[in-house]
């Protein structure tokens, strides 16, 4: 069995990136799917990878997985690649495992060794995968974030990840400290305290802020704990 052609889909998101998959073809009609994940404005550099790599895994038989990714290191990155690179790479192995663990017909964790676990916690993103509720939620629209919270928790989730941090300039003032503080405190009511809240920040406060954010929330708590 032998690999015939490299196919990349780009794949629009609607708000920040395009995901971008990686299709492996053979001369037996198995095809293995892959994720070439890449940063933000990135996927056309992670596309020209994917397309100089192909000539590396091309003919090559897809079982030969190591082989592959020692080649394309040593050969097309001189061991020195960059982030592009190993999205690229990491999308066509991913392909290649997808294509022998069709063959043998298995998930491919029985491949790696087996599972290591019967269960696992899941958490949603607030919005449930909408990327417009995710990134598009005004900071100071606090009932939306709670309706959001009840919604994540109706359907079975014991925790959610919310974007309730406003974007900042590197330094500002108390306001968009206020804001998240009026959103946390909306969604905390709301599912009460047996839900975990992860606050991902995701680069939108400067250092400074976060470390003003964190410096509000003492002051207010012993404001609070004062008699």
């Amino acid at each position: 069995m032998k690999i015939t052609h490299v196919k990349t889909y780009l794949v629009h998101e609607k708000q920040r990136k395009n995901f971008i998959f990686v299709k492996l073809e053979t001369d037996a009609g198995v095809a293995g799917w892959g994720e070439a994940h890449t940063s933000l404005d990135m996927d056309t550099a992670v596309s020209a990878h994917l397309e100089q790599i192909s000539r590396y895994v091309i003919g090559r038989d897809p079982f030969h997985i190591r082989e592959f990714t020692q080649v394309a290191c040593d050969d097309f990155a001189w061991r020195h690649g960059s982030l592009e690179f190993y999205s690229a790479l990491s999308g066509i192995e991913m392909a290649m495992w997808d294509i022998v663990g069709k063959i043998h017909n298995v998930p491919c964790h029985k491949l790696w060794g087996g599972p290591v676990r019967d269960t696992i916690r899941l958490y949603s993103h607030l919005g449930g995968g909408r990327m417009e509720d995710m990134y598009c939620c005004d900071p100071a629209d606090a009932p939306r974030f709670a309706d959001l919270a009840r919604k994540a928790v109706e359907e079975g989730f014991t925790a959610f990840k919310t974007m309730a941090v406003p974007e900042t300039m590197p330094l500002e003032g108390l306001q968009p400290i206020r804001y998240a503080e009026a959103c946390l405190k909306a969604m905390r009511d709301a599912v009460g305290d047996a839900i975990d809240i992860m606050v991902d920040c995701h680069a939108r406060p400067s250092p400074r802020m976060r470390s003003r954010c964190v410096a509000a929330s003492i002051v207010s708590r012993c404001c609070a704990d004062a008699p």
